[in-house]
């Protein structure tokens, strides 16, 4: 008798693939989520998500992940009771104010005078932003 392997995965997934991997002679071990949890686990699933998308080597790779990233923005908007136009409108309100990445600038370090405000925001961040001495 073949003893049985059995794989944590501990991930939201999408609603057909229990029927696939079933289909594939795999035993799941699925709950579906209350809100809150599945809100966090969406959250979650987009950073794994951004996560393939930066690890992609084809077009076609990196078309499939884009993909899983508007799947998972679609599903993060509705569980939270946001619509798309809401999403737009906030991204073309950061576009007007901000700019979007068409110059394709890449800003390597900022300085200021130590004890400047405009200081605070990274010095309230150290680990997305680490003093450079």
């Amino acid at each position: 008798m073949s003893r049985i392997l059995r794989f944590r995965v501990g991930k939201l997934i999408r609603d057909r693939l229990v029927a696939i991997m079933r289909a594939d002679g795999l035993n799941t071990f699925e709950r579906a989520l209350p809100l809150p949890d599945f809100r966090a686990a969406l959250a979650a699933k987009l950073v794994e998500e951004a996560h393939e998308v930066a690890a992609a080597e084809t077009r076609a790779d990196l078309v499939e992940e884009l993909a899983d990233v508007a799947e998972v923005l679609l599903a993060l908007t509705d569980a939270h009771g946001i619509t798309a136009a809401e999403v737009e409108a906030a991204r073309q309100a950061k576009r007007a104010a901000k700019g979007g990445f068409d110059g394709r600038v890449w800003n390597a370090a900022v300085a200021a005078p130590e004890g400047s405000p405009a200081l605070d925001y990274y010095l309230a961040r150290p680990q997305l932003y680490p003093l450079e001495e």
